[in-house]
This record gives C-alpha cells, sequence and structure tokens, in this order.
C-alpha cells in the first residue's frame, strides 16, 4: 500500500513538473535565466522531493546547452567567417569540409550521439593547431577533459588510416605541383635528408634515446650552413665561397665550388620552405606537448599527412602562397641555429670529415 502511495505521489510530482516547465516555457525565460532557475527551485508542495528532481533536470539542460556549445561553434567555422575558420583549426572552410566527408566516407570516423565527426576533427584541430592543453579545449567545446581526451585520439588513430593513404612516395610521373628545380637538386644531393636548421620537429625523448632517432642512414646527410663540420651526416657548403642565394642574382657561379654552394642553397632553400609552411600551420611541431612518445611520432605523421592532403588536391592557401616566395628564407647570419646546438652522435674524427670532404668534391665535379 505505501509503495502503491509513493509511485502516485511520485506520478504526481512528475505532472506538476510538466505543469511548471510548460508555464516557464509561455514566459520564454532562458534555460540558464536566474528566474527560470528560482521558479524551478520554488514550486512544488514538498520542496526536498522536488529540489532534487528539479537540480538534476537544471544539470540535465545545463549539460544539453553545453553540448551544443561544442556543435554551434563548429557549424559556425565552417559557415561563418573565413578568416575566422583559417585562424582557429589552420585549414580554410573548404579544405575542412573536404577533409571531414573524406574520414566520413572511409568510415574512418562515425558520429556519436552527442559529437560530430566535424566537432571531433575541429577538438584535434585546435590541439595540433594551437599547441592547445586538453584542458583549454575543454573550456572552447564545454566537454569533459575525458571527452576532448578521447576524441583527439580517436581522430588521431582515423589520421593514421588517413597517413597510409596519402603519405606515399612520389612516383616518376610527378605532379604539376613538383618544381622541375627541386627535382634537379634532389638529383645532384640523392643522400640528402633534410637541412639542419628550421626542419627538426621538436620531441621530448629521454636522453639515453635521443640519438637512434636522428634519421641518418649510410651516405645519408643533412645540408647545413658553413658554421657546422663538414663531416660524416652533414654537408657543409665550401667556405670562403659565395653561397647565399642573393650572392648569385647578378653574377652566376663560376666556380665548381660556386656552382655546388648554389645548388647547396638552393636545396635548402626548399626544404626550409617546405618545413617553414609545415610549420606554421601546426605550432605543435615547434614545441611538442609531454605526450608519450607513439603519441608524439602519430601527431607528426598526422599533420604532415593533412599538409599533403591540402597540397595534393591543390587546395588554394595562403600559407603555401606565402612560403613559396624565394624571400621566406633569409641567411642565418650567426650560422649554426639552435637545432644544431647539442646534437648528438656527430663523428668528428679525420676519417669522418675526409668522408664527407671526398663525397662534396664528388658532387662538385
Amino acid at each position: 500500500m505505501k509503495a502503491a502511495q509513493a509511485f502516485a505521489q511520485t506520478n504526481n510530482l512528475d505532472k506538476e513538473m510538466d505543469e511548471c516547465i510548460e508555464k516557464l516555457k509561455a514566459l520564454e525565460w532562458g534555460n540558464s535565466d536566474p528566474k527560470y532557475i528560482t521558479a524551478l527551485m520554488l514550486f512544488a508542495k514538498n520542496p526536498g522531493y522536488i529540489w532534487i528532481r528539479k537540480k538534476k533536470r537544471i544539470e540535465r539542460i545545463k549539460a544539453n546547452e553545453s553540448e551544443e556549445i561544442g556543435h554551434a561553434y563548429t557549424q559556425d567555422l565552417i559557415h561563418g567567417d573565413p578568416i575566422q575558420c583559417f585562424d582557429m583549426i589552420r585549414l580554410s572552410q573548404y579544405a575542412f569540409v573536404l577533409l571531414c566527408n573524406h574520414f566520413t566516407q572511409r568510415n574512418w570516423l562515425q558520429h556519436s550521439r552527442t559529437i560530430s565527426v566535424e566537432e571531433k576533427i575541429t577538438i584535434f584541430l585546435h590541439v595540433v593547431g594551437h599547441n592547445e592543453r586538453f584542458r583549454a579545449v575543454k573550456e572552447r567545446f564545454h566537454h569533459s577533459i575525458q571527452t576532448i581526451h578521447q576524441c583527439f585520439h580517436e581522430v588521431l588513430k582515423a589520421m593514421m588510416c588517413f597517413a597510409r593513404e596519402i603519405i606515399v612516395p612520389t612516383s616518376s610521373n610527378t605532379t604539376k605541383n613538383t618544381s622541375e628545380c627541386y627535382r634537379r637538386l634532389k638529383n645532384i644531393f640523392p643522400g640528402a635528408l633534410g637541412a639542419l636548421d628550421g626542419t627538426l620537429v621538436h620531441a621530448v625523448v629521454p636522453i639515453d634515446e635521443q640519438t637512434r632517432y636522428r634519421g641518418r642512414g649510410k651516405d645519408k646527410y643533412y645540408i647545413c650552413d658553413a658554421a657546422y663540420t663538414n663531416t660524416r651526416g652533414f654537408m657543409a657548403p665550401y667556405r670562403n665561397t659565395r653561397y647565399w642565394l642573393a650572392d648569385f642574382r647578378r653574377n652566376r657561379a663560376l666556380t665548381k665550388e660556386e656552382r655546388l654552394n648554389h645548388a647547396h642553397a638552393q636545396l635548402r632553400n626548399f626544404i626550409e620552405r617546405a618545413y617553414g609552411v609545415l610549420k606554421a600551420r601546426f605550432p605543435i611541431l615547434k614545441r611538442m606537448a609531454p605526450y608519450p612518445f607513439p603519441v608524439q611520432r602519430d601527431i607528426v605523421i598526422a599533420c604532415v599527412a593533412v599538409h599533403n592532403f591540402i597540397k595534393k588536391y591543390d587546395i588554394e592557401n595562403d600559407l603555401f602562397t606565402s612560403f613559396e616566395q624565394n624571400n621566406m628564407v633569409t641567411p642565418n647570419v650567426g650560422g649554426g641555429g639552435s637545432e644544431g646546438q647539442n646534437i648528438q652522435g656527430i663523428e668528428w674524427g679525420s676519417e669522418a670529415v675526409e668522408y664527407m670532404t671526398t663525397l662534396r668534391d664528388q658532387i662538385a665535379n
């Protein structure tokens, strides 16, 4: 009997609560309006019981509103000011929609109950595009840190599928975007892995494991300026010889040393501009957060994949346009930038120096 009475009382309270909500809706107060909340708290005969029910409902309303904030923010980026979209997620609206459709069509990501694919990718791009911590992103999207963490890693995992499709060796049938000059320079320096200054990606790795991640192999080397020793793994230009690109604008290279220095400076310029636009789009590559190393690795791969995606589909992009200007890279007068400091595993012996000197002379000849 008591149970039946309690059940009937609960139904009556539910009815009263529903009537209260309908009356409040008629007043057109917002769900977060203090008057709305106060009315809910004061309404009903049983203050203690109704307070618990109203509190839960208020919390549920606020939770729903928070979920809508992230969705509304994402939609505003897609359909609102294009400059704001680029500033916030480092992609144009067209590129972002194309990227989201790509992931959806291949079923790499799915909408969840409260978060769309677009919002998940927006959360990921916020992290890598501004090097923001999850707590800061949480405030933007009004989700819990656990939700932000889950979305980030869900997208990062999907990015690995994306990377396998989009990061592939260039074929002999190069695209129209591939520079003939760059192909010529790669043929001149077939062992070049990259340029030293401005191209290394920051990573948080224990000191005793750092050398193994210095991507060098047999007959491979980094292009570096004259501030570095010309030794195995690091090819510097000839000293006391013209080197900077500006030095050759009026007078062409004459000697074999000048010709090598000119080609060396051109290749270094190409590489530094390529990494420059990548790091400008994704600042997390300049100062990686202390994620576990496999996560750091995957973030780099994901950033390169998105970068290649934009380039592959020839999407117009201001970053590419600005960095394609030759004057974007200026001489480092002091030489030996910060990335060259504290490099582990350099071979300083006479044999290593002689090896690279011979290799450089072979290329010059």
